[in-house]
């Protein structure tokens, strides 16, 4: 268990031990004794404590306000995402406060049973926190003015108890150190395990490109990456040479013919822009290393950017014989592209090679799209729900959505929105390079900044 997760137990329950001396002091008429042990005798006789406690009357009672620190409640589970497990009790004792960490772990290992991968969770230069400038934005500590905390909203203990009725069969399964909320920074160096639950939101956007001569694309591969020679031989590099990732989409070379044929290492291109917004992502399951982002609709956007195509520059060929052959360029450089997703992506074990069938095309409009975790490396928080624990069954702890494995687990429900814009060449150059069925089809964000004066542990 690291320093962080350690040093809030021994808060919580300091404060649940006061609170019981001060209420077991209550319950046995006994006099309630300073708190502080290291006063001198002179002190504490200072201290003016009465023999026992005095009632109060009604009317003393009805001028005084107040709300409970500590709060505590049972729920029997019945099954339901409200109640948790069947036949599980869940006792929960917190604070109704909220916690605000600031933090650097240098290495998060929970649940080590070997070498490599053979753990439940594992996080290297993990933050709880950023420093920030004084609009409330993650910066380098440099230029920062303050410290942006993570915060954790009624955070609580959690006990998961088997048999709660029998007093011989009783037995806890399960430790939650839960909140009612998380908010806030949260930077991992590199993500290696995770275990539990987590979803998010991706938007992805793949920028247009392409208006003039001087930023147009060229469609088939560049002098520096090739050859991409497609059903025609030879080197297919694109007469322009512009290479990939930034100047290329890197397929292979191909032709559309009217009478004349045009190649395409012949032609560049510009292209509009196609989002897709509020795409789920889900990480579930135990050890993984990879969550999945689902909704991109690869071959409804191949649709979209292939409808917006239009030709800059030709070499040698007319503009009268471009514009008489376009729809063929356009309909085959759209099934060009689908063609080299699909097959890099890894589909054709699924579903053969491409033909250009409704059910490939199926296929390939369903992928979902494999996401490293080493690459979360900073989001913003914003969750419904905080979960950190331990259990000897799988359990669904109230308010799951599912069940956390064996052994350590972490729940992180709606937790982020992960926005990801990046030139249209860079998504389809990491299809076409293997990046994306590796888990890669976006670069890594730099890690959030937390180190603030003294403490320069980061």
């Amino acid at each position: 268990m690291s320093n962080v997760i350690k040093a809030l137990c021994i808060c919580v329950l300091q404060a649940f031990v006061f609170a019981g001396y001060a209420q077991a002091a209550i319950d046995s008429d006994m006099p309630l004794m300073p708190m502080f042990a290291d006063a001198s005798e002179g002190e504490l006789a200072a201290v003016s404590t009465p023999a026992s406690l005095q009632p109060m009357s009604d009317s003393e009672l009805q001028d005084v306000q107040g709300q409970a620190l500590f709060v505590s409640n049972k729920i029997d589970g019945n099954g339901s995402i409200a109640t948790g497990t069947n036949g599980i009790s869940f006792y929960r004792a917190g604070l109704d406060a909220t916690l605000a960490l600031n933090a650097n772990i240098k290495n998060l290992e929970l649940g080590r049973t070997g070498p490599g991968n053979q753990v439940d969770l594992w996080a290297e230069n993990m933050a709880f926190g950023c420093t920030a400038d004084a609009g409330g934005n993650c910066v380098s500590s440099a230029s920062a003015t303050q410290l942006k905390s993570f915060l954790l909203e009624r955070p609580y203990f959690e006990f998961a108890i088997r048999n709660d009725t029998s007093t011989t069969l009783r037995e806890v399964i399960g430790v939650r150190l839960g909140a009612e909320s998380a908010e806030g920074p949260l930077s991992i160096g590199n993500f290696r395990v995770f275990s539990g639950y987590l979803t998010a939101r991706a938007n992805i956007i793949l920028q247009a490109q392409g208006t003039n001569n001087t930023n147009d694309i060229a469609i088939t591969c560049g002098p520096s990456t090739g050859p991409c020679p497609g059903s025609l031989g030879g080197t297919g590099r694109n007469a322009f040479g512009l290479n990939e990732p930034l100047r290329s989409l890197g397929l292979d070379n191909d032709q559309a013919c009217l009478v004349i044929c045009a190649q395409f290492k012949d032609i560049t291109v510009g292209f509009g822009q196609v989002s897709r917004n509020n795409l789920p992502v889900v990480a579930s399951g135990k050890r993984q290393t990879q969550g999945f982002i689902s909704g991109a609709n690869f071959n409804s956007a191949v649709n979209e950017l292939t409808g917006t195509l239009n030709v800059i520059r030709s070499d040698g060929l007319p503009a009268g014989l471009i514009n008489l052959i376009f729809g063929l360029i356009e309909g085959q450089a759209r099934d060009k592209i689908k063609n080299q997703l699909y097959t890099n992506l890894g589909l054709a074990s699924v579903g053969g090679a491409w033909n250009n069938t409704g059910a490939q095309q199926a296929i390939l409009e369903n992928y979902a799209i494999p996401y490293n975790v080493s690459n979360l490396h900073q989001v913003d928080v914003n969750s419904p729900l905080f979960g950190l624990s331990f259990q000897n069954q799988a359990v669904r702890f109230p308010g799951y959505a599912q069940n956390v494995p064996v052994g350590w687990g972490f729940y992180l429900p709606d937790a982020f929105t992960l926005t990801v814009a990046e030139p249209t060449t860079i998504f389809v150059s990491n299809i076409a390079n293997g990046q994306a069925a590796a888990g890669n089809i976006i670069g890594l964000d730099p890690v959030y900044d937390n180190c603030w004066g003294a403490a320069q542990f980061c």
